[in-house]
């Protein structure tokens, strides 16, 4: 007779996600199990009990489902090695610990006795939601090449978390999970031991109000990403940074890791080297030890050049013998990749380097720490930057590099030309003038008439030129007559109109009807112009790419190429534009800060970096912008000047473009947080800004933060075309190079605004470097573009 198995437990306990995970281990252990409500009869029991033939014989759940992946060993559902078990056991304790207890706090019994989560404290929920997901991050670097926790096939581990998270647990952190973590959850409910045992937050509920709401066969809009699972690639090594988020569990295994030299040692006379191996992963290197009688390679890794150097290093994991990690890596294998050919002059040694030291060897400073660290950073920001406003519901929008309009009217751009050839060398290149055009004499006046089918005899001006015709100074007047209409009647000149208009020639200028794009283009310096005609159509976009100002500045706040980050709202006004902005810095701040936890660590520890950086970061998120206007910032500034204090340029007027160091002072000194400056005169603003109705000022806003000042220059943009066209003429810009910006004005205009960050600066902020040069991979800087 096949033994029968019961789970016994309050029905509390039997509705629970223990019992869940004991009755999904027994389908997958193909074995059958009844529950009952009732009291537990073992003192070990506490909430559930696992009864055999009538009588209980074991208690605790984790306990129970050990005993239940014994009972069919060919299932491997405990691992298919002794090794493997007790990876199992970690991940059966890291669930318990630190998914399901954290969960298991937002349970409230009420007096009734039932369970209710809607009644927890909002902080705590949040805290819980924190501490979760910090630990799903370090499931997700393990499970960045696995299917499973452990081995090929699903263990007791997978099937415990799996429970753990399924339910209200998924509905508080799924959508805050990792890439990987979701995966695995994926694959994990769609196991058909799971169906019943494990689901999603709202696969009953999302399912019921869908087919009642949305009729058949209709399409519903969005829906979620597919997970990224790598069929085909595979990493050939575990990267530095899986290594050490996953090291306990890694004690005994071998595996392969491949990278640069950081240090290279021998010890033992020769017989020992001793190599840290980094791999750009993460700020650490892994500690590889060489031995000339255990490790097949030694010759070959002694004799490499030393720092620098690349390997192949395969070998077992073990508990590390000294301080400053947790293991180390006893090589077996190590394979030389890559030598120094002449450590004497590579640039990179293992001595300090200062950061003007690095910029002069743009191509090899990655391998510094700092400069690693900043990347590292950087790459998380634009992954923060796409994913805060791709989940805000913006369209990333694509905006072209090739201009010929002035986002900033400012005049510093880089023209590009096809005119000079492609050999640089080349020694005859002559450029295209306008110039005067000849005086015809009466014979080529005449020539010229008759051929046109004009009278023979033409009749020429005191300049010898011919006069005007009847017929053309009949065409002229009705052109000028129906000018004067339009204009009377507020109209402008027809597109077509403009787009024939040939570009005005003026004598000595370059004559660019002959290049490539028949007048003069330059880089963008903005892609702002270009995105809000997206604006107008699909509501709520921003563009993310690089720009460019030909501005001759050697600060340590500027470069000539530099990133962008400019989204326009519909529908938008310049409250809702700060609104934005004070939301994505501080996701920003927040996605650094959890993510990059280790190189921010860093940057407060180094030279190059910033005491109290975390704390400044902080600060940022604890408590609301301070906004004023620029008015009162001045008045601000005035009694500050008033006091005593000196400034660079202490005579603070109203009208006067603020200069960094007032912005630094007001949220530096004076609020020591983030501040936003709003309503600025229009005179010191592009045109584009929306005219507040004082005629003064325009519905501008800056946010200043500190250590930077200026981070993020936004506003709420003129969408009234009178308006609009009268400030064109006020700041001196060719309505008909923006004719079409002009245009989206005519048809159909609505409410919108905008702001503009600038990437480095942003970079800058969250690493607490001084220099923006150090933030970029290739800085170009007047002078500089060497790479």
């Amino acid at each position: 007779m096949p033994s029968t198995y019961a789970l016994v437990g309050s029905a509390e306990e039997i509705s629970s996600s223990r019992s869940a995970k004991i009755q999904a281990a027994f389908k997958f252990a193909s074995v059958s199990l009844t529950t009952e409500e009732g009291p537990t009869k073992m003192a070990t029991s506490k909430n559930l009990e696992l009864v055999k033939n009538g009588t209980a014989i074991i208690g605790q759940s984790n306990s129970i489902l050990r005993y239940v992946a014994e009972l069919d060993s060919s299932k491997s559902l405990r691992g298919s090695t002794e090794l493997a078990e007790g990876q199992v056991d970690q991940w059966l304790e890291f669930t318990w610990g630190e998914i399901e207890v954290p969960l298991e706090a937002l349970k409230v019994t009420t007096a009734t006795g039932e369970i209710a989560t809607g009644e927890i404290d909002s902080a705590l929920r949040a805290k819980v939601k924190e501490d979760v997901v910090r630990n799903l991050c370090i499931l997700d670097t393990h499970l960045l090449s696995k299917t499973f926790l452990v081995g090929d096939n699903v263990t007791i581990a997978d099937i415990s978390l799996a429970c753990a998270l399924s339910g209200s647990g998924w509905e508080l952190v799924g959508g805050d999970a990792p890439t990987n973590v979701k995966r695995w959850f994926n694959t994990m409910i769609n196991q058909p031991e799971l169906g019943g045992a494990a689901s999603t937050p709202s696969s009953s509920s999302s399912s019921s109000s869908s087919s009642s709401s949305t009729p058949s066969g209709s399409i519903l809009f969005g829906g979620e990403a597919p997970y990224v699972t790598p069929n085909l690639f595979r990493r050939t090594r575990l990267r530095v940074k899986e290594l050490f988020n996953t090291a306990p569990t890694l004690i005994g295994q071998t595996i392969t890791v491949k990278g640069w030299a950081r240090t290279l040692r021998l010890a033992d006379k020769g017989k020992i080297i001793f190599l840290e191996l980094n791999d750009g992963s993460c700020n650490e290197s892994v500690q590889c030890v060489l031995g000339v009688e255990t490790t097949t390679g030694f010759d070959g890794a002694k004799n490499a050049g030393g720092v620098g150097s690349s390997f192949s290093v395969t070998g077992e994991i073990v508990a590390s013998q000294g301080s400053g990690q947790s293991v180390e890596l006893k090589a077996l294998k190590v394979e030389t990749l890559g030598t120094v050919m002449n450590k004497e002059t590579y640039p990179m040694s293992k001595k300090a380097h200062t950061l003007e030291h690095l910029r002069q060897h743009a191509h090899l400073r990655p391998r510094s720490k700092v400069h690693a660290a900043a990347m590292r950073i950087r790459h998380a920001m634009a992954f923060a930057t796409h994913k805060f406003f791709n989940d805000s519901g913006f369209l990333y929008i694509h905006t072209p590099i090739i201009t010929c309009a002035d986002c900033e009217g400012a005049g510093e751009q880089f023209g590009i030309t096809t005119m000079l050839g492609t050999d640089p060398h080349k020694t005859d290149v002559k450029l295209k003038y306008f110039e005067e055009e000849e005086k015809k004499s009466e014979a080529e006046a005449e020539a010229e008439a008759a051929a046109e089918g004009g009278a023979a005899q033409v009749e020429l001006g005191e300049d010898g030129k011919p006069k005007e015709s009847v017929k053309a100074r009949k065409r002229r007047e009705k052109a000028e007559k129906k000018a004067a209409a339009n204009k009377a009647a507020g109209k402008d000149v027809k597109k077509e109109e403009v787009e024939e208009e040939k570009e005005v020639k003026i004598i000595g200028a370059v004559d660019y009807t002959s290049d490539f794009f028949g007048k003069r283009a330059n880089l963008t310096v903005s892609g702002q112009l270009n995105v809000e005609t997206h604006c107008c159509a699909l509501s709520d976009v921003y563009t993310f790419g690089p720009t460019f100002r030909a501005e001759n500045s050697h600060t340590t706040r500027h470069l000539a190429e530099f990133w962008m980050i400019e989204p326009e709202v519909a529908f938008a006004d310049l409250n809702d534009d700060v609104d934005l902005a004070e939301d994505y810095i501080k996701y920003c701040v927040k996605y650094a800060l959890d993510v990059c936890a280790e190189d921010i660590a860093f940057f407060e520890t180094s030279p190059f970096g910033e005491e109290g950086l975390k704390e400044r970061l902080l600060n940022v998120l604890e408590s609301p912008f301070k906004r004023l206007t620029y008015t009162e910032g001045i008045k601000l500034l005035q009694g500050v000047v008033e006091g005593g204090h000196k400034f660079e340029n202490s005579e603070i007027v109203w009208g006067m473009d603020l200069g960094s160091e007032h912005e630094r002072y007001l949220c530096e000194k004076l609020f020591k947080k983030p501040v936003v400056l709003t309503d600025y005169p229009k005179e010191i603003k592009a045109f584009y800004m929306k005219l507040n109705e004082d005629g003064k000022t325009v519905a501008a806003a800056d946010i200043l933060v500190p250590k930077i000042g200026e981070l993020v220059g936004g506003s709420q943009r003129e969408h009234r075309h009178d308006v609009l066209l009268e400030r064109c003429k006020e700041m001196n810009i060719d309505e008909k190079a923006v004719w079409w910006y002009l245009e989206l004005r005519k048809f159909g205009t609505v409410p919108h605004a905008g702001f503009g960050l600038g990437f480095e600066r942003l970079v800058l902020f969250i690493t607490g470097l001084e220099n923006i040069r150090d933030v970029i991979p290739f800085p170009r800087t007047p002078g500089v573009a060497a790479y």
